[in-house]
């Protein structure tokens, strides 16, 4: 590895450390909380155990670049619910030391979550558990911010961490609130300071020093308790020891009580890795292997576990820091590792002096956080554009609501894996009327499919050497939770080569929010790495929709296209214009035309004798339908489109030829009346053959006109190719 790369991962993992510390010690009490505060030390310290250790098997086990673990809330709430339900359960009261055996059993439950995210990658799952609803996902992070909040009150209210609500009046300190909202300010504000230093750690700073203040002049039984102080860095309890003191036979025992919760915690670690993992995709340009992540991934939570950690799983927020400031390999994790470890050993006795109100500053700043934008999205559309939003988009953006605020509420009330199952549930009756047929209907480059757009025959080369780099993709079906995947995944092919993906939504009648995610987070993807996402075909139900769902921001409205015709001539175009041909503002002279191939310069200005030149403004016809017809044209620097007119003062473009195209040659051929009408896009001057002209070239220049009528039929024949083309496209 080069210098730069040392450097990165060095910055990267110091970084994301320091990153961690505030949120470590916030997270980490939560586990431990139902044992008192004499237990607070212990959770802290296992918590940031399970950091150091999961950057040290990172390396050792070969996890993605730039990964980074910890303690995330989902899973301190959820150790801690177990602790609660073993600690007031008889058979542990029982024991010499009830505590004690509760907190072995959660570093068992550590070890077992492990184990099932092994199994997890192991069988596959990843891709699965990736396209988990987005209103599922989203509910159960509100339900985890609720509970976060939940759990910040009381030392918000300055109460030691035992205490009872009910006694509140006589163990409270309000001042303690003046620290908590010093915390949640400096987090909110800090970034506009310094972009260096973590908002957090700066809160954790100023939070602290406002504390210890009002301790100097009001006295400290005005406040409340402070943190204990980490002194040490290897845990006290580990599932190892009590192996080793006889005591495994009793933790077997405990398993059946474990496996819910160990489950619960696999499950939210898994999607966490894969959360991360896209991130890191999205910033090394690479596609990593999800399922080998979640094996990787288990193999350290369960060596964690046996030697006295807590679960850590993929954290975004310290993977964006790291990532931001260099770190690119597992090394960046080595580095994070001996950053925490380095700092737990000479300052761990100082947070003793941390406040508990400013962890609870802290927890409720990332509390609000776990309501992502697109739940507030959906919020502010449901609760202020109620009269604005037709009845049909409304409804769906209600059911998706209803889904986030019902897995949220079982959440708080209930359990974190009765939340996934009851969200899913409902998620799959929102959409059980829906169709699972398979919804790639087509994939195509220019080889295949080109839009209708006649070009020049140097374009057409130079398209067809470059055909790979636009890809169109037709999507027949609902594109909601079920099908996002298959559809992720094929825009991602096409996306490896193609510089160009244009999505065929005319056959989709339904897009979930999940769907709606889904490409959301494609067109940030390929916006990133200087690719287009271009939509066509949407109805007026699904343009809402999309743009209801935030998804006018990675995709701007000029590349949402009526049709596929209209997109591919666009891409098409773009791409001309890449390898350095106009494709629409290039006047081409009669020389460099299709007509007069073959002819030498004196037979060229023979013909342009015969020719009328005529100069039409934009929008204009060249002619219309049912006009009679006697002439052939030739646009010298404008597009003109051919259309049909149809009922209700509408059209429809059937062919379009860019300058430098023959067209309205049947006319010269036939004689018939015009069976469409031929309009100008931009101002130019179009070159007109009428057959009486053409008559006299025959009686005076038989050989140009026998070079004419060839070269007519060449464009006829490629005109037929290209039809033939468009017809076995739409037919598939």
């Amino acid at each position: 590895m080069s210098l730069k790369f040392w450097r990165g991962d060095l910055s990267g993992g110091v970084a994301a450390a320091f990153a961690a510390l505030p949120v470590e010690l916030v997270y980490g009490l939560m586990a431990v909380a139902p044992l008192g505060a004499a237990y607070a030390e212990h959770g802290l310290r296992a918590a940031f155990w399970g950091c150091i250790l999961a950057g040290v098997f990172g390396l050792v086990f070969r996890t993605a670049g730039g990964m980074i673990t910890g303690t995330r809330p989902v899973t301190g709430l959820l150790l801690g619910a177990l602790a609660s339900v073993l600690i007031e359960s008889g058979d542990v009261q029982q024991l010499p030391d009830p505590a004690a055996t509760v907190f072995v059993l959660l570093l068992l439950c550590t070890a077992l979550a492990g184990l099932f995210q092994f199994m997890f990658g192991l069988v596959g799952v990843g891709r699965a558990l990736k396209f988990v609803p987005y209103p599922v996902i989203a509910g159960l992070t509100c339900g985890v911010g609720i509970l976060m909040a939940i759990f910040a009150l009381k030392p918000m209210l300055g109460m030691p961490g035992g205490a009872r609500w009910g006694d509140l009046l006589n163990v409270w300190h309000p001042l303690s609130f003046i620290v908590t909202l010093t915390t949640i300010i400096v987090c909110f504000k800090a970034s506009t300071i310094t972009k260096r230093i973590p908002n957090a750690v700066i809160a954790l700073i100023a939070g602290s020093l406002m504390h210890h203040l009002l301790v100097a002049i009001l006295g400290a039984e005005s406040l409340g308790p402070t943190l204990g102080g980490t002194n040490g860095l290897i845990p006290s309890f580990s599932i190892w020891q009590s192996i080793s003191d006889g005591g495994a036979s009793n933790l077997i025992n405990w398993m059946p009580n474990l496996i819910p919760y160990a489950v619960a915690i696999a499950a939210f670690a898994s999607l966490e890795c894969l959360l991360c993992l896209a991130a890191i995709e999205s910033a090394k340009h690479e596609r990593g292997n999800g399922d080998r992540e979640l094996v990787r991934q288990g193999l350290a939570n369960i060596s964690g576990g046996i030697l006295g950690a807590t679960p850590s799983l993929g954290n975004l927020s310290r993977v964006t820091v790291n990532l931001s400031s260099g770190g690119r390999s597992s090394w960046s994790g080595a580095a994070y590792s001996v950053t925490l470890a380095l700092i737990i050993l000479f300052a761990g006795p100082w947070s003793s002096l941390v406040p508990a109100a400013v962890t609870s500053g802290i927890l409720l700043f990332y509390a609000q956080g776990m309501f992502d934008e697109g739940t507030r999205r959906i919020a502010r559309q449901i609760f202020s554009q109620k009269t604005t939003i037709p009845s049909a988009q409304y409804k769906s953006l209600l059911a998706n609501f209803g889904v986030i605020v019902l897995v949220a509420l079982v959440a708080v009330f209930s359990q974190m894996m009765q939340a996934l199952a009851v969200g899913v549930v409902a998620a799959m009756f929102l959409f059980v009327k829906t169709s699972m047929k398979p919804v790639i209907r087509q994939v195509a480059d220019l080889t295949q499919r080109r839009s209708l757009k006649i070009r020049t025959l140097s374009a057409q080369e130079s398209l067809d050497d470059s055909a790979w780099r636009i890809v169109t993709i037709d999507i027949d079906g609902p594109l909601f939770f079920g099908t996002a995947d298959r559809t992720s995944l094929e825009i991602e092919k096409a996306a490896v080569k193609a510089t160009w993906v244009i999505l065929d939504l005319k056959r989709v009648g339904e897009i979930d929010a999940t769907g709606a995610r889904t490409l959301l987070r494609i067109g940030n993807q390929l916006a990133m790495q200087k690719k287009h996402l271009l939509l066509c075909g949407m109805n007026d139900h699904l343009r809402e929709f999309m743009g209801l769902m935030g998804l006018a921001l990675p995709l701007h409205r000029e590349n949402w296209f009526q049709d596929m015709d209209t997109a591919l001539e666009m891409a098409e175009d773009a791409l001309l214009e890449s390898l350095g041909m106009s494709s629409n503002t290039r006047s081409i002279a009669l020389i460099d035309t299709a007509l007069v191939e073959g002819l030498n310069e004196d037979q060229i200005k023979v013909l342009e004798s015969y020719l009328t030149r005529n100069v039409f403004d934009a929008g204009a016809y060249v002619f219309r339908n049912g006009d009679a017809s006697c002439s052939l044209y030739i646009a010298e620097e404008s597009t003109v489109n051919i259309v049909v007119p149809l009922a209700g003062c509408k059209q429809k473009r059937v062919a379009c030829f860019a300058p430098g195209n023959v067209f309205g040659e049947m006319g010269l051929l036939e004689g018939k009346p015009r069976s469409a009408d031929a309009v100008v896009q931009a101002k130019g001057v179009v070159w007109e053959l009428t057959r009486e002209s053409l008559k006299q070239i025959e009686t005076r220049h038989p050989d140009i006109s026998t070079r004419l009528l060839l070269n007519l039929s060449r464009c006829l024949a490629h005109r037929l190719r290209v039809t033939t083309r468009e017809l076995s496209g739409a037919l598939d």
